[in-house]
């Protein structure tokens, strides 16, 4: 078995043992029935008795944790499960071969590689023959072309100097 983080316990929920787990990645829930956290002789088990999806990610209840206080030992670990039940996201090549438009600087040409930081969302560029590394935002983002492949950008101001 491939342990792949899921992510982790933020707080209780009741007086059960419910707990919120924050998904970090996208998960096959039809097939969710085993979680594992890390103990002092390596991944514990634990089985899912239940789960529910929430706006703050799963409300989930394991066998054989019914109290509150056995929940709060909880908080804060890291919680993992096979591999095998992890979708695998292909969000992030699919920005390849858009066109960046700037809006001070007009076309800065294909996005050639997407990459997640942890923090954001960066592309790799080529613009005047010099490598452009941009963080791809919300904020910087005014509109997207799915349609023409175009995403229309606006870049802090110096940002495209820095590499020009």
């Amino acid at each position: 078995m491939i342990f792949t983080e899921l992510g982790y316990f933020s707080k209780t929920h009741g007086i059960k043992g419910q707990l919120n787990l924050k998904c970090l990645v996208d998960l096959d829930l039809d097939n969710f029935n085993a979680l594992f956290i890390d103990s002092n002789t390596g991944k514990a088990p634990h089985f899912v008795e239940d789960w529910q999806e929430t706006p703050n990610g799963l409300l989930v209840k394991l066998e054989e944790l019914n109290t509150i206080e056995a929940a709060k030992k909880l908080v804060g670990k890291k919680v993992y499960v096979d591999k095998s039940i992890i979708i695998e996201s292909n969000e992030l090549t699919d920005w390849v071969g858009f066109e960046l438009v700037d809006k001070q600087h007009g076309s800065l040409g294909l996005i050639k590689s997407v990459s997640d930081n942890g923090a954001q969302i960066i592309v790799k560029l080529y613009y005047k023959n010099k490598e452009l590394l941009l963080p791809l935002v919300e904020e910087f983002i005014s509109n997207i072309d799915e349609e023409k492949k175009i995403i229309h950008y606006t870049s802090p101001e110096g940002l495209i100097d820095l590499y020009t």
